[in-house]
């Protein structure tokens, strides 16, 4: 069973530029995986606890949605006309997640296109790298599957 995993290191405060860390993309459990350039949040938002800020700041550590387990779709949804998106968005599952008072949602995995960061999605910036991102995904939905468990990780 493939498996998605998001590395960013978060500052204790936030920085003047954005943080990049990675995605890493097992088709098996015990394979080394493909490390992917990718980061999640903006410019000022990326910190300890800024998971919290709806769109801007990064998407909330798996450990922080309670019993809640994060999925990607391998079904790709072609959304032109999202600023920020502006092609190909992969959906994260659960839709919305609650941290206290606050609900964030709507993440998704896509290419980083305009404006450096996310409102809360996972972007991957290097066109090389959503190429194959986007070719894995394709190669794990012709072998009939439909989520792939994402895990979310924050060190400082």
């Amino acid at each position: 069973m493939p498996s998605i995993e998001f590395y960013l290191q978060l500052p204790l405060n936030p920085r003047l530029s954005l943080i990049y860390g990675y995605l890493l993309i097992k088709r098996r459990p015990q394979d080394a995986g493909i490390k992917m350039l990718a980061t999640s949040g903006t410019v000022g938002h990326q910190c300890a606890g800024s998971w919290t800020r709806k769109r801007r700041g990064p998407l909330p550590p798996s450990g922080a949605i309670g019993a809640h387990k994060y999925t990607v779709s391998t079904q790709r949804l072609w959304l032109p006309h999202v600023k920020g998106v502006e092609g190909s968005f992969y959906a994260i599952a659960p839709f919305s997640v609650q941290l206290g008072s606050v609900t964030r949602g709507d993440f998704g995995i896509h290419f980083d296109a305009n404006v450096p960061g996310s409102a809360g999605c996972i972007v991957i910036p290097q066109q090389a790298h959503w190429d194959l991102f986007c070719q894995l995904m394709q190669e794990f939905r012709d072998a009939g599957i439909q989520q792939i468990p994402l895990a979310v990780y924050y060190s400082t």
